[in-house]
């Protein structure tokens, strides 16, 4: 019994740490596109300002991701 319930507690631990590792690549990747926009505004770089039209149009960054 005791043995179960330690598993059950150890798989709830690492489905918790999963989240908080997959949610810190999406934000790591979020703030890198981010990044790439603002500076590609800044430069003047084409390619960049092409790909990121949606983000300058609605300021939603994941808008990259849906592509």
């Amino acid at each position: 019994m005791k043995n179960t319930i330690a598993s059950i507690l150890i798989l709830i631990l690492l489905v918790f740490i999963w989240r908080a590792v997959v949610s810190g690549f999406d934000q790591a990747i979020e703030n890198q596109d981010t990044m790439l926009c603002e500076s590609a505004k800044v430069s003047g770089n084409r390619e960049y300002q092409e790909k990121c039209g949606c983000y300058y149009d609605t300021g939603d960054i994941k808008c990259l991701q849906r592509k």
